[in-house]
């Protein structure tokens, strides 16, 4: 006999009453089950709750999965990247952590593929604030680190896949398919807040007090993006390694850094072998330069390090380079140029070296450069409206050509207009972090582009310093924490302090750790366009042998 049984308004299951005995088991189970508290019920009853008229139905929402989670031990992988994502995300965790808070687990997706996880603290720690940690590269998965290493500071944290499945630098999801662009490129970040804060007022009864996002490369660009399109959505923004101007990274930065590194066999002209070397003459040519020698390059601008001194002499074989590969060395430092000789991209930064190996060498034998990755794969599936065709040569490309038909894909996905007024009289504060190593995005794009806000906010008679901070972090490297700068910074409690407390961020501290997190080395960053200047006297790996000034 079929009957309708429905455990809530929002859902109704045919059941099929085989015998007796089933039904018998299950009463017995459910009288020697432990009693669930009220916040235990209402963290699992999310799953039948209805999300589905969000913004009249267009961020419709289904939680498919809900439950408790008490005393969490995370394994050693959990434990490593929880770590190391709290790091990107601006908001660090003790290295020795291992343990989550109590917190209600919600895994769902937002109409029509964005699928994302939400870890809400329990009621007694929650700190009344939702963090979003937005998806970096090309996004395609849900990571549960961030979440895990949000929730260790009480906030409620969710991570997102950015409306598609995919894996690295992979752009078949985008195939003809404007929604899952449109997604991408900034509707996901405003429709899982939605969802989230929804979800939240379901379980705390109430909504956060305040919002923030934060993320890395293609995360940091969501910051920025939510900025100008929903200036509404999060009252602060933490934002490193930005790829504001997304198009132009993809089609100019890395199709002109795959084409130096590549011969016209698409074959490797450097190998990680040589990468030690050209780092170290670097090294050797430039790190005195700050007036420390100390392993980093606090400022590539004032590096002059010719590659030419690294060229084979006459029947030298070995520790040098070939004349091939003092050209491709020389073309990844320079800047990108149009055809007017105008620089669009600035070059990768001296000291960047120690990211090369992955950006422009391959991995592994049978891989290409990520370089090229985020080039051919932005270019054939993302780049028009109608993908490219299959057999369509990457090195015909363009930029100048083309720049006019890219004008559609620009204006749906780069953020660079400089135009944030809204945000700034929303009331929100924005923190912007670029790495001087980094590799993959150079730093010059993210000053190009904070001058421009700087320049469009003055002639409207605001200040962008009064909303909008950018701090460069020498030895920092792309969305990673093994470069040799400081990259440990409590930049969420800096927000916040900002945000809640109105005290703006006239400096960062900034903290180097060993294998064990402890901390080995502290110098602070200051706002751009200073710099942490070292007094030429104390202990270099004390914070307060630094001072705010510029480097000469």
């Amino acid at each position: 006999m079929k009957i309708k049984f429905s455990l809530t308004s929002k859902v109704s299951y045919p059941l099929v009453f085989v015998c007796v005995s089933s039904v018998s088991t299950q009463l017995m189970a459910a009288q020697t089950a432990p009693q669930l508290s009220a916040e235990e019920r209402a963290c699992m009853s999310l799953r039948f709750d209805d999300f589905s008229k969000l913004e009249s139905g267009e961020a419709a929402t289904n939680v498919i999965e809900s439950s408790f989670v008490k005393g969490y031990q995370m394994n050693a992988t959990e434990s490593e990247w929880a770590y190391k994502h709290s790091r990107l995300m601006g908001a660090p965790i003790p290295r020795s952590q291992t343990q989550l808070p109590d917190h209600c687990l919600v895994k769902g997706y937002v109409s029509p593929t964005i699928r994302f996880e939400l870890r809400l603290p329990a009621r007694a720690l929650w700190n009344q604030k939702y963090l979003l940690n937005a998806c970096m590269g090309f996004c395609g998965d849900v990571s549960p680190y961030p979440p895990m290493a949000g929730i260790v500071r009480h906030y409620a944290t969710m991570s997102h896949d950015g409306g598609h499945t995919a894996y690295g630098f992979d752009g078949k999801w985008a195939r003809n398919n404007q929604q899952l662009k449109i997604d991408f490129a900034y509707r996901a970040n405003h429709v899982v807040a939605v969802a989230a804060k929804a979800i939240m007022e379901k379980f705390y009864h109430t909504q956060p007090q305040y919002s923030f996002i934060t993320g890395c490369s293609k995360g940091g660009h969501a910051g920025v993006m939510a900025a100008k399109r929903y200036p509404n959505d999060f009252d602060g923004v933490i934002a490193r390694g930005p790829t504001v101007n997304y198009t132009d990274v993809n089609l100019v930065n890395c199709m002109d850094n795959a084409r130096a590194v590549l011969n016209d066999r698409d074959e490797p002209i450097l190998s990680s072998q040589e990468i030690p070397m050209i780092a170290s003459a670097v090294m050797s040519a430039c790190d005195h330069k700050d007036g420390l020698v100390d392993g980093v390059i606090s400022d590539p601008r004032l590096c002059d390090f010719d590659p030419q001194t690294l060229a084979c002499e006459a029947g030298q074989v070995s520790n040098c380079l070939s004349t091939q590969q003092v050209e491709a060395v020389k073309a990844l430092y320079a800047p990108s140029k149009n055809a007017q000789g105008e620089v669009i991209y600035g070059g990768l930064p001296y000291g960047s070296e120690p990211e090369w190996v992955g950006w422009v060498t391959p991995l592994l034998t049978q891989l290409q450069p990520f370089a090229y990755y985020a080039a051919t794969e932005y270019l054939k599936y993302l780049a028009y409206p109608e993908a490219l065709d299959i057999d369509y040569d990457w090195r015909d490309f363009s930029y100048q050509n083309e720049k006019e038909n890219l004008q559609e894909i620009s204006k749906l996905i780069d953020a660079d207009d400089p135009d944030l007024r809204q945000f700034k009289n929303s009331g929100g504060k924005m923190i912007v972090l670029h790495g001087w190593s980094d590799a993959a995005i150079p730093a010059y794009a993210t000053i190009d582009w904070y001058e421009n806000v700087e320049s469009f906010m003055h002639t409207h008679h605001q200040e962008v310093r009064d909303f909008a901070r950018l701090f460069l972090l020498p030895g920092v490297i792309h969305c990673g924490i093994d470069g040799p700068g400081n990259s440990t910074y409590d930049a969420i409690s800096a927000l916040e302090a900002w945000v809640i407390g109105g005290v703006a961020p006239d400096s960062l501290l900034t903290q180097k750790e060993n294998a064990l997190g402890e901390v080995i080395k502290e110098q602070p960053a200051y706002p751009y366009p200073m710099q942490a200047v070292y007094n030429g006297k104390g202990d270099p790996t004390k914070a307060t042998s630094f001072y705010a000034g510029f480097l000469k």
